[in-house]
């Protein structure tokens, strides 16, 4: 892990050029001006500073760096009564800022930034990308939905109307008379009418006659 934290430290110090000027307190970071204006207990390290340094930083007016455990931490302000921005995020917080966040008595420096520019956070870009595609995953995932649920209610209609259909056609069933027991045509049987009861009430019935009793009349 050492060799790996040593390689970083080393990697990050050839991504930043710091030089200096006329005097100890004018550096160069990057060929950007700064102006070393509070340097308590030499906090400031060349070497440590260009390992740590990031692009971001150049938006600030100021950045102020403690020391906490051989360890360097960078953070930025803004020059007092910019618009827009909180308190505690201004040079005049800085007190506030050694006392809640350092450690007591902590060495630190303050360098002031001669020329800031405004600067896209890395993070802030990658957080409104991951937005951006969360969105378009968001509204590909409600298309599939809508169309699959579009389908399904076009396959329930044609199941339905299928079903109607089926429904509405009358079954028709043949009559399959028994070879044994052939229906006789009306003209074909020999029936007979008997009446019972009062004439004022009466009773009809046919009877067909049987061709064995025929016969024997005959």
């Amino acid at each position: 892990m050492k060799e790996l934290a040593d390689a970083q430290f080393i990697e990050r110090q050839a991504g930043t050029a710091i030089t200096t000027g006329d005097t100890p307190e004018d550096i160069f970071i990057n060929e950007r001006p700064y102006r070393l204006v509070k340097d308590y207990r030499e906090a400031y390290d060349q070497q440590k500073m260009a390992a740590r340094f990031s692009d971001f930083l150049e938006k600030y007016d100021f950045i102020v760096g403690d020391i906490a455990a051989d360890q360097l931490r960078l953070q930025g302000f803004y020059k007092d009564g910019t618009k827009g921005i909180a308190r505690s995020q201004q040079i005049s917080a800085l007190q506030d800022f050694l006392y809640e966040e350092a450690n007591f008595g902590a060495p630190f420096f303050v360098l002031e930034n001669l020329a800031p520019h405004e600067v896209v956070d890395v993070e802030e870009k990658e957080s409104t990308k991951s937005k951006r595609r969360r969105r378009q995953h968001r509204h590909s995932s409600n298309g599939s939905a809508n169309k699959k649920h579009a389908n399904k209610q076009q396959n329930h209609g044609g199941t339905h109307h299928e079903n109607k259909k089926h429904k509405s056609t009358p079954v028709t069933k043949e009559r399959i008379n028994s070879g044994h027991n052939p229906e006789k045509h009306v003209a074909n049987r020999s029936n007979s009418v008997a009446t019972s009861g009062s004439k004022k009430r009466r009773h009809f019935q046919v009877r067909e006659r049987s061709k064995n009793k025929t016969k024997d009349k005959a």
